[in-house]
């Protein structure tokens, strides 16, 4: 099982849009004295075997922080992509193709982290 992550590439994936109908703007609410955007970040850093970690996000404040959580944010999902009622894999397989385009690569692996899991 080692073998199959050394080798491969993976990407990691924050979906985090802005809108939410229960607690707006919760991505960016604070535990501990950190966001939940902030906390993913620390997961992040702690994981070695990730080539890349993007933020999906419709909202420029979630890619504010993200960026400055060490989380790249180099695309905005697109509206289509922004309702409460789409699922995790439109998301995510928008995510890997827009991230295979920007960097020119593959990848081989997609972790999903949720800013609202933030006790792993």
């Amino acid at each position: 099982m080692g073998e199959l992550i050394n080798d491969s590439r993976i990407l990691l994936v924050v979906p985090a849009r802005g809108g939410s109908k229960g607690i707006p703007m919760k991505n960016l609410r604070m535990i501990g004295g950190r966001s939940l955007i902030a906390r993913v970040g620390d997961v992040l850093h702690g994981l070695p075997q990730i080539d890349a970690g993007v933020v999906s996000t419709d909202h420029e404040d979630i890619a504010k922080e993200a960026e400055v959580s060490g989380i790249h944010a180099p695309f905005r999902r697109p509206d289509s992509l922004s309702g409460d009622r789409v699922g995790d894999l439109e998301v995510l397989s928008h995510a890997l193709e827009t991230m295979e385009m920007i960097e020119n690569r593959t990848f081989d692996i997609i972790v999903m982290l949720q800013p609202t899991s933030p006790f792993r």
